[in-house]
């Protein structure tokens, strides 16, 4: 299963349903449909989500994350801290032998495709 977090200058004009477009032409076979802010990627049985998250939480968090990176430039954390959204992406669905792991980095590389966004991995904390 994996995640990945699309932290959001300000000012970065993420588009959801651009993101969607790009990921379903990157994955053969795949689908869309959202619903709210999210997005449901499908290929057969696996699924991928991306989600626009706002609230008062997400500078906390995103500067929780940003001081554990290593070599991160303090003026960039500060600037993407003070944005109140994020993306993220993620899968509930088993992978054990690694079949979507390359669906999952087409994610990431989408999020990437956005100027404005950094990617990083939120459990282990590091640039994607």
């Amino acid at each position: 299963m994996y995640r990945a977090y699309g932290f959001l200058s300000p000012g970065a004009a993420f588009d959801l349903d651009a993101a969607a477009a790009r990921l379903v032409a990157r994955i053969p076979g795949s689908s869309s449909a959202r619903s709210g802010d999210a997005v449901t990627v499908s290929q057969g049985g696996w699924e991928l989500y991306v989600a626009v998250v706002q609230g008062p939480h997400v500078p906390d968090e995103t500067v929780g994350i940003t001081d554990r990176l290593a070599g991160f430039d303090r003026a960039e954390a500060e600037a993407l801290a003070q944005s109140d959204r994020r993306v993220e992406v993620w899968t509930d669905t088993p992978d054990p032998f690694m079949e979507h792991f390359n669906d999952y980095l087409s994610a990431v590389e989408v999020l990437k495709s956005f100027p404005g966004v950094v990617a990083v991995d939120p459990k282990e904390p590091s640039l994607l």
